[in-house]
């Protein structure tokens, strides 16, 4: 009989490790949800998602989804243009419940990863002499999300030898694409910038809204909105008709964004 309760344990132990082991992964001690039906790591709730988990996941997202500057003070010009590509980085805990109940995965070796990175596509033009209107777009490949946003920003004073440009912005970004929930982040900022040869150091405060709204029956969670600020610095390089600019902006979470572009 006791040999009996102990290979009754020994089964029950070595079921239990597999059950985990198929759904960590490989080499993983995170918990991933599986779905076979999606084709890439989409956004799912989860019915065990928490409240809290709920406005962490809204905070962190409203920090990496918020639409960045990536340009100086100085607007464009009338009736001139600038297109371009950009790609953030942003370091997340993939451990934290707040992500692992928010996404699913099409098998064990798709992993959140330790940093969301999104590539986005975004253009901007001159309305007047001191008044610039822009928009970005990105999805992810083949999952279920994506990024739609638009800007307003407005030179208050120019630039001179002694004194820095200053500019206030105005931006909204929607989160496309997924049915559990809703995201929108609205965000002001003030920044300013000084010209140094073809180089444009530019420095700002952003501050946003980020208002979360679930969807599903799956939970009864309450709509969470959420103030987040930012502090960003970066810097453009220009020459000819070719823009590259970094930027580096703090808050919960942190990003860093490269880009590419042209200006015309």
């Amino acid at each position: 009989m006791k040999k009996l309760k102990w290979l009754f344990a020994a089964i029950g132990m070595v079921a239990v490790a597999g059950t985990i082991s198929r759904a960590q992964g490989t080499g993983s001690d995170v918990y991933w949800r599986i779905d076979r039906s999606v084709k890439s790591c989409s956004m799912v709730i989860d019915p065990s998602l928490t409240q809290a988990q709920w406005r962490t996941f809204v905070e962190q997202v409203g920090a990496i989804a918020s639409f960045k500057s990536l340009s100086s003070a100085e607007p464009l010009g009338t009736m001139k243009f600038s297109i371009g590509i950009d790609r953030s980085s942003s370091p997340v805990d993939q451990h934290n419940p707040a992500w692992i109940n928010t996404f699913v995965h099409p098998d064990e070796d798709c992993p959140l990863g330790d940093a969301i990175s999104i590539p986005t596509l975004r253009a901007r033009m001159g309305v007047s002499d001191n008044m610039d209107i822009g928009a970005n777009w990105t999805t992810a490949p083949n999952a279920n999300y994506g990024l739609v946003g638009g800007e307003i920003r407005y030179r208050l004073s120019a630039g001179s030898e002694q004194l820095p440009a200053i500019a206030v912005r105005g931006s909204a970004t929607i989160l496309t694409g997924v049915s559990d929930f809703d995201l929108n982040i609205y965000s002001a900022e003030a920044m300013a910038s000084k010209n140094i040869a073809m180089f444009t150091p530019y420095v700002g405060f952003r501050e946003n809204l980020a208002i979360g709204s679930e969807t599903t029956p799956k939970v009864d969670l309450n709509r969470e909105s959420v103030w987040i600020a930012q502090g960003y610095a970066g810097l453009s390089y220009s020459v000819w008709m070719l823009n590259l600019t970094a930027e580096y902006d703090v808050s919960t979470v942190n990003t860093f964004a490269v880009l590419l572009g042209f200006k015309f």
